[in-house]
């Protein structure tokens, strides 16, 4: 590249760090009138920037000089974030590109980036070491299992057969991972030597696996317990032939009676920061299903993209779905010198939803309002906007134009148009709406909000948040569907106690939540967040705004532990879930690092009970689970 951009930190300090900004102009051109713009995580305060001018909207900064930057010169540039020092690579500037203005027009030209020189050294990076895997290796842990001799060899004309209707998606299921796997066909018959039946006795979810010399069975109740059967028979499965002249898969004998510790276990994606092909998101779901988990949260909107289909607006994906630095939403994060999106048509989302519906997964769809709304805001301006409204605010990704406005008719419309549309999408009895991170002073300068407020006595934002939401759950309500948010969702208290609650920002939220007589999903992001840096070196990809969460970290997570609850308390945590936020995830390789291998350490807290877990016994066995990822090519973390 002709260009390239340096950062380095210069001066620490408890919560503000100075940085030295350096961009080279390595071609022999002069360049005449031009910005840079690059992307960071943090707020640049706009006061402490050195030789020019800086604006930021979200991540993207966009740097003026006023001046030429001549060939083979170079402009140094200092600013301040007020923040925490600096301790990963990562945080440093993502990408970065000149917009340079000719005769002709305005050319976005792509700037190397160098790591951030942090001005200090960091630990060396620990490598995932592990024991030899066990001659059995499931995850999560059974809760009760009996090895016995001998093995079920898996011949050529080898069959599943199922004897209930409940057992069809499994016994589907079961086929087409099989088949894969040994490379030929192991279709669903009238009869089989691998079957599925049905045993009313049995409680819902709970499930037997029998594995003889002539046959297996998987016995349960409904359809998740043929689910959580076939998931476990599949990780019984030797990763390669058992025999090196032919195809042969010898499954050893084993008695196991399971049931799941929490009723929810559940992933959160996020598509709207990087767009992520649907290839990518249903090899997600077929892993989540392998590992028990039953619910898949995608988060489809936000800020930076708008990625569903909804016929009653095309703008939405027209306009909402593509940012770049020529488009109407900027570019952000990365990809700062060309058009970065993409959207799920309906038909991709109801792909999306049978895939997992045969695997027992429950698709719930987020449209996040009435925060992190820019890119619906951007594309529906005449909806969404009232002109009037000088207010003046900040959201936490540094965004002055996200909010969805309760005072005005065009958002309820907007509302009641798009969750109606995703309500016949979306079969789900679920429907998460967000509701996190609205910033303070939001609203304060609006004109219909104020009049709202007057009318309804209302006294603060909270309230007014509290009313938007109190409509949509009514909505959602009368279409038979139960609202989600985030914990931000009982501000104003003006949402029912029949919303469940997703509590994110630590584990005391959650109590709060409870002690007030909602049923909540554990959340919090210093253990369960997938973007979170695995590894304490400086290198390691990820961020830490919540805390580093190694391995051993993520496996430990106990809800709860550190807190005085009671049984009646605890009895309102339906679940948990994990989440990989994907502002800096935009590759496959990336997206695979930075879930697995932690996905297995979750999957275990939230299936096995605390005396079921042994950390060195789960290294073990997730050794085992590994040969399979290297089997599939997946880019876990070593």
């Amino acid at each position: 590249m002709n260009f390239r951009l340096d950062l380095n930190v210069i001066d620490v300090q408890q919560n503000e760090s100075r940085f030295a900004l350096v961009l080279h102009n390595l071609s022999e051109t002069n360049i005449e009138h031009w910005q840079l713009t690059f992307s960071v995580s943090r707020f640049v305060l706009p006061t402490s920037v050195s030789h020019g001018t800086l604006k930021q909207v979200g991540s993207l900064c966009t740097f003026e000089s006023g001046q030429p930057l001549n060939a083979n010169d170079h402009l140094y540039v200092e600013f301040s974030h007020r923040t925490k020092p600096f301790s990963l690579h990562d945080e440093g500037i993502a990408d970065a590109c000149l917009l340079v203005t000719t005769s002709t027009g305005v050319q976005a030209i792509p700037v190397e980036t160098t790591t951030i020189n942090l001005g200090a050294q960091s630990p060396e990076r620990e490598p995932l070491s592990l024991p030899e895997p066990k001659d059995i290796n499931l995850i999560p842990q059974p809760k009760a299992m009996v090895v016995k001799s001998g093995h079920f060899a898996i011949a050529d004309d080898c069959a599943i057969a199922s004897d209930d209707e409940d057992a069809k998606s499994a016994a589907l299921w079961l086929s087409e991972e099989l088949s894969d796997h040994l490379r030929r066909d192991i279709s669903v018959k009238q009869e089989g030597q691998i079957r599925l039946k049905k045993d009313e006795s049995l409680a819902p979810s709970k499930y037997r696996l029998s594995v003889s010399l002539n046959a297996i069975v998987i016995t349960a109740s409904d359809k998740n317990g043929f689910s959580y059967g076939v998931a476990t028979l599949l990780q019984l499965l030797p990763v390669h032939a058992s025999h090196r002249h032919y195809a042969g898969f010898a499954i050893p004998c084993v008695e196991i009676e399971d049931h799941p510790r929490f009723g929810y276990r559940g992933m959160m994606l996020d598509c709207a920061r990087h767009f992520h092909p649907l290839r990518r998101v249903k090899d997600l779901i077929n892993q989540l299903a392998r590992l028990k988990f039953n619910h898949f949260h995608w988060h489809l909107t936000d800020d930076e993209g708008w990625r569903i289909q909804i016929d009653a607006y095309p703008e939405l994906t027209e306009i909402g779905a593509w940012r770049g630095p020529f488009e109407t939403i900027e570019p952000q994060y990365t990809s700062l010198s060309k058009i970065h999106g993409g959207f799920y048509t309906k038909d991709d989302i109801r792909d999306v939803i049978a895939y997992a519906a045969l695997r027992g997964i429950t698709v719930i769809p987020e449209i996040d309002i009435p925060g992190h709304c820019r890119a619906a805001i951007k594309s529906l301006p005449h909806l969404l906007v009232e002109e009037a409204d000088t207010s003046v605010y900040r959201s936490i990704q540094n965004f002055t134009d996200n909010i969805l406005n309760p005072g005005i008719e065009g958002t309820y419309t907007f509302l009641e148009t798009v969750f109606d549309e995703v309500c016949e999408l979306f079969p789900s009895p679920f429907i998460h709406v967000g509701a996190d991170e609205v910033p303070d002073n939001v609203w304060t300068e609006s004109p219909s909000c104020q009049a709202l407020m007057k009318e309804k006595g209302y006294a603060d934002s909270k309230d007014l948040q509290g009313h938007l939401l109190r409509h949509v759950e009514k909505h959602l309500e009368a279409k038979g569907r139960k609202m989600l948010g985030w914990e931000e969702v009982v501000f104003g208290d003006k949402v029912s106690k029949n919303t469940l609650v997703f509590t994110w920002v630590n584990e005391q939220s959650g109590l709060d939540c409870i002690r007030n007589g909602y049923d909540i999903v554990l959340q919090p992001g210093q253990e369960t967040y997938l973007d979170m840096a695995q590894d304490f070196s400086a290198d390691e990809p990820g961020t830490d705004w919540a805390a580093k969460i190694p391995l051993e970290k993520a496996y430990h997570y106990e809800p709860f532990s550190h807190s005085d609850t009671t049984q009646n308390d605890f009895e309102k945590v339906k679940g948990i879930q994990c989440a990989l936020w994907c502002e800096m995830t935009n590759t496959q390789s990336r997206f695979e690092y930075m879930i697995f291998p932690r996905l297995f350490a979750i999957a275990e807290v939230c299936w096995s009970a605390k005396e079921q877990r042994d950390w060195a016994d789960f290294q073990a066995r997730l050794s085992g689970q590994l040969q399979y990822l290297d089997r599939l090519g997946i880019n876990y973390r070593r």
